[in-house]
């Protein structure tokens, strides 16, 4: 799949970027580029790979997930930036929408 200018300058506008056509005609090069190394695993013969261990094992190998208690909150919270924020951080809008 190769993608031209137009859908890559509307992917660009969903992520909110403003490209020049200059930076324009290196993102399509480089994505393209991406795409078709990408596209080249496709070709590999994997029906003798082995998965990795933890791919097929029912046991995780990550540390057991559970909560833990956060002492620093009030720390944090009277630090925060606007006065008038109430128990919230107030952030700065950063969309023209």
């Amino acid at each position: 799949m190769k993608l031209n200018g137009d859908d890559v300058r509307a992917i660009a506008y969903e992520a909110r970027l403003s490209l020049t056509n200059a930076e324009l005609e290196g993102a399509v090069s480089y994505i393209n580029n991406f795409l078709e190394m990408a596209g080249r695993f496709k070709e590999l013969d994997l029906k003798n790979v082995e998965p990795f261990r933890f791919a097929e094992s029912r046991e995780c190998p990550l540390r057991e997930d559970k909560p833990e208690p956060f002492a620093q909150a009030p720390d944090i919270l009277a630090a925060r930036c606007a006065a008038d924020a109430g128990a919230f951080f107030k952030v700065p809008r950063i969309m023209e929408e």
